[in-house]
């Protein structure tokens, strides 16, 4: 049994028939916690690279970064992180909206081929900031905050206490929607009732190169993108979270592989590491109702789902973890 599926099985038994009285969104944010929860923390200066190894051996994909001579935290490392200074380093052109004076710093350490430190990648893309709560926050908070785009946020008491991602607070709901009649009404709606499965898909040719899929992402501001072929079918997926099979330096000449070669690959590596064959597509249609949606996302650990239309399988549109948790954001 994996680590995930420990700490799956852990949330479920500590939170079995876990209720409160009134609405769902006045629990607070301790209350959904996972249980002994360990925290990975990144020394601010750490190397990207060792911090990116960190993320790989904990099975995570972000990590916040604690700068000890400011004795703060200054960001959360990620993927995307990563994979914009990767595109940095090799001088793509990307157009990150970030004039600050860590983004300068990092400019001119990877100009001059120099280890960067974490604390200067730390939230360079500028989508994964760190973002703390306290214990008692209600869940109405987290949920409005999460919509908002961010991905996880630092419980803190006494000291950082714990993180829930997004993930956490959705598989909680809908493992709890039977005692939230509101929450039971909107899972029974389908995606196009909810206007979800609207959003335009950016996709690129299964023959186009990973390092100009990953600049398409960064500069689209996406983590995600659609490979298809010739007749316009969905045939994979490649994430920016793929980018952690190439830290490696014998691997890097695979930046230049085309995309569906580099998912051949990686699902090669995945059945290696953990038995898996091949990393499914994972879809939906607009009429799947957002409690199927949902589920799929909880059962497969994925942060996106695509939508498509099934009688040629094109895709038409996306729903994220974000676009969800928007709209079971309470009215104010």
């Amino acid at each position: 049994m994996s680590d995930a599926d420990l700490v799956d099985r852990d949330f479920h038994r500590e939170h079995e028939g876990l209720a409160y009285h009134g609405h769902w969104y006045n629990i607070p944010c301790k209350a959904i916690m996972i249980p002994n929860q360990k925290v990975v923390v990144i020394n601010g200066e750490t190397p990207v690279e060792r911090a990116c190894e960190v993320l790989i051996q904990n099975g995570i994909i972000s990590a916040p970064v604690w700068d000890e001579s400011r004795k703060q935290f200054v960001g959360m490392f990620d993927y995307r992180d990563i994979v914009t200074y990767v595109l940095l380093s090799l001088k793509r052109e990307i157009n990150p909206d970030n004039e600050s004076y860590e983004f300068q710093e990092l400019l001119r350490l990877a100009r001059a081929q120099k280890p960067i430190p974490a604390k200067l990648a730390a939230d360079l893309s500028q989508k994964n900031p760190f973002f703390s709560v306290m214990g008692e926050t209600p869940l109405s908070q987290l949920v409005d905050v999460f919509g908002k785009g961010v991905h996880r946020v630092a419980v803190m008491s006494d000291g950082l206490a714990g993180i829930i991602s997004q993930s956490t607070l959705l598989k909680y709901l809908w493992n709890n929607a039977s005692k939230y009649a509101e929450l039971q009404q909107i899972f029974k709606k389908t995606l196009k009732e909810l206007g979800l499965g609207a959003k335009t898909v950016i996709s690129v040719p299964a023959d186009l190169s990973v390092i100009e899929a990953l600049r398409i992402m960064v500069n689209s501001d996406i983590s995600s993108v659609a490979i298809l072929n010739p007749r316009g079918a969905i045939v994979a997926n490649l994430s920016m979270t793929d980018i952690k099979w190439l830290m490696r330096a014998e691997r890097f000449p695979m930046l230049w592989e085309s995309c569906i070669k580099f998912v051949s690959f990686v699902d090669q590596q995945q059945g290696i590491a953990d038995g898996r064959d091949k990393t499914p597509v994972f879809d939906v249609t607009e009429s799947s109702t957002l409690e199927h949606t949902i589920g799929k996302l909880i059962s497969t650990r994925a942060h996106r789902v695509w939508v498509v239309e099934k009688t040629h399988n094109h895709v038409v549109s996306v729903v994220s973890l974000t676009d969800i948790l928007r709209v079971l954001t309470p009215p104010e």
